[in-house]
């Protein structure tokens, strides 16, 4: 599950930044499963064609990563917007994808909110399975 002030967060931040995809991350509590009750944007430093493609700072990643644990949470996975285009993971989104985290994709049409959608990458199959909203799973593996 994801909280209802976190989608709209992830949902602002993808809105404000189209024609650009936005991104980052989406957090849980670690000693809970009450789902997704957080989240931090990020940079898109994403060098190619930012309207198609994002990349967060690995530097970001590992400051967004030390704020969580600082609250207690937990990175359980990335949230990036497709402009005019659906929620639908891409290759290029299945190429970098992480086995054990969530991927919240938000579909922006012409500068409105369309829809969103919520996967996990099996890497044994290579594909993205849909997860639905209301039931995001806590991230399966854990940080050292």
């Amino acid at each position: 599950m994801i909280e209802d002030h976190c989608m709209k967060l992830v949902i602002d931040h993808a809105l404000a930044l189209y024609p650009n995809e936005a991104c980052g991350v989406l957090m849980a509590r670690k000693d809970t499963s009450r789902g997704i009750i957080d989240m931090r944007t990020a940079k898109n430093i994403s060098r190619e064609d930012q309207s198609r493609r994002y990349l967060i700072d690995p530097l970001e990643f590992l400051r967004l990563d030390e704020i969580a644990e600082d609250q207690g949470m937990e990175i359980c996975g990335f949230y990036h917007s497709h402009p005019d285009h659906p929620p639908v993971p891409s290759e290029y989104d299945r190429k970098f994808a992480l086995e054990g985290y969530l991927y919240l994709i938000v579909s922006i049409k012409k500068g409105q909110y369309g829809s969103a959608r919520a996967w996990l990458y099996d890497q044994k199959t290579g594909i993205f399975n849909e997860v639905p909203l209301e039931s995001f799973p806590k991230k399966h593996a854990s940080h050292a």
